[in-house]
């Protein structure tokens, strides 16, 4: 029965633990903007924002933004060990999504984690009640 409940405790933390931030397009980070330029788009990242970078070569890369000066995307990469700052043209971007938290996949997660606990604890509440009948 411990097993059963240690099974429900590490799904739920799994659930609550993931998923709750996604990467999303500038386009919807606030404020919202529908047909700005790339580098307009840009001024909303923070220092220490976690980015991915699509390239017009191909090249997808995550990085942490440092900032964005003279036409130059300039940012860490995020592999261990951290890698030196890279430095994109904004030009040569197709697209960057910033890593932000996701209010719908945070809900749904928390949701579903509860649901298989419960489901777990109910389960568990189950075995338990039918070995002390035998």
């Amino acid at each position: 029965m411990k097993i059963i409940h240690l099974l429900g405790l590490f799904i739920l933390l799994t659930a609550l633990g993931t998923s709750c931030k996604t990467y999303k397009n500038l386009e919807k980070v606030k404020p919202k903007t529908e047909s700005a330029s790339m580098a307009e788009q840009l001024q909303k990242l923070k220092p220490g924002d976690r980015i991915k970078v699509y390239e017009k070569s191909g090249n997808i890369r995550i990085l942490e933004f440092v900032t964005t000066e003279a036409g130059v995307l300039r940012g860490f990469g995020t592999k261990r060990p951290k890698e030196n700052l890279i430095s994109i043209r904004v030009e040569d971007i197709v697209q960057v999504q910033v890593r932000k938290t996701d209010a719908k996949s945070t809900a749904i997660n928390t949701s579903l984690g509860i649901a298989i606990g419960a489901l777990a604890f109910i389960l568990g509440l189950f075995i338990y009640m039918g070995s002390q009948g035998s």
